[in-house]
């Protein structure tokens, strides 16, 4: 019986050893982890610059888009680049710009009536001024 504590000591420490390597493995992966707090902010004042123009095509450009679902689409995601750029987030802005960017580009290339070409054309173009801000890389085709 003395001999069964004796190794259920010892095999304690070891699943305790263990433990704590396992734990600091854990601990020294997170930084490295899709989860790890982000140190991608964007400059506050480049994106004050640029902020009429989101605000603008939310407001004025966004809503003359005939389709009613790309409309929609495109007024969530500037709303949500907006508040990225408020919020210096530099990961939901080049989100967002690049969603937006995908749509219309889509939205442009199958569009039947011209109606609201300039309107998309214009919001584009808010879009490849923004693109530097948040480093989203965005090219206009």
């Amino acid at each position: 019986m003395i001999k069964f504590l004796e190794v259920l000591r010892q095999n304690l420490s070891i699943a305790r050893r263990g433990s704590l390597l396992v734990g600091l493995v854990v601990l020294a992966a997170c930084g490295e982890s899709p989860a790890a707090p982000k140190a991608s902010s964007i400059d506050r004042v480049a994106a004050a610059r640029v902020m009429p123009s989101v605000t603008d095509a939310r407001v004025r450009l966004a809503p003359s888009i005939e389709n009613a679902a790309v409309q929609e689409r495109v007024a969530h995601d500037l709303s949500e680049l907006e508040n990225a750029l408020t919020n210096g987030d530099g990961d939901r802005a080049r989100f967002h710009l690049g969603v937006i960017g995908n749509v219309l580009k889509d939205y442009r290339a199958q569009q039947s009536s011209t109606k609201d070409g300039a309107d998309v054309t214009a919001i584009l173009l808010m879009l490849y001024e923004v693109s530097p801000v948040v480093d989203a890389g965005f090219v206009l085709s």
